[in-house]
């Protein structure tokens, strides 16, 4: 009768690997989308190109919040946006949220710059200065079509 020690041993290897990177993955999982409590905010902008629902908000370069929901306007014909940002982070009324990318060939995300304001934002209240996505094809055409 033939022993398989070598095939069980590397079999426990791999099963012990495979654990161990979803049980990695899953609490990295957890860490990410957990922001505490947060507060719901709304934006319009134009044009919303590479955003969907989850996209990260930013602010000074550190995620503070996810978008919750993307819904067209049917009388505006604008695109409106839910976010959800930490409850820690208190916004000056006069904020500005722009949809901006990563890199050149990278993901867009959205970010917040703070304003100088004393009064900060209440939970569902809209932002006043908005800056919809730029993109690339666009900015071509303009620049080859004159």
């Amino acid at each position: 009768m033939k022993t398989y020690s070598f095939e069980f041993f590397i079999g426990l290897i791999v099963i012990f690997v495979a654990g161990w990177f979803l049980l990695s993955v899953l609490l990295k999982s957890d860490e990410i989308s957990n922001l505490g409590e947060v507060t719901e905010y709304s934006a319009s902008f134009d044009d919303v190109s590479g955003i969907s629902v989850g996209s990260d908000i930013k602010l000074a370069g550190v995620t503070i919040g996810r978008v919750k929901t993307l819904r067209l306007d049917n009388f505006n014909y604008t695109a409106e946006m839910v976010l959800e940002i930490s409850s820690k982070i208190k916004l000056p009324s006069d904020s500005e949220i722009v949809i901006t990318s990563e890199s050149l060939l990278g993901g867009s995300y959205v970010s917040i710059s703070p304003g100088g304001s004393d009064s900060f934002m209440q939970e569902n209240e809209k932002f006043s200065y908005t800056q919809s996505s730029l993109s690339l094809n666009n900015l071509l055409q303009k620049f080859f079509s004159r």
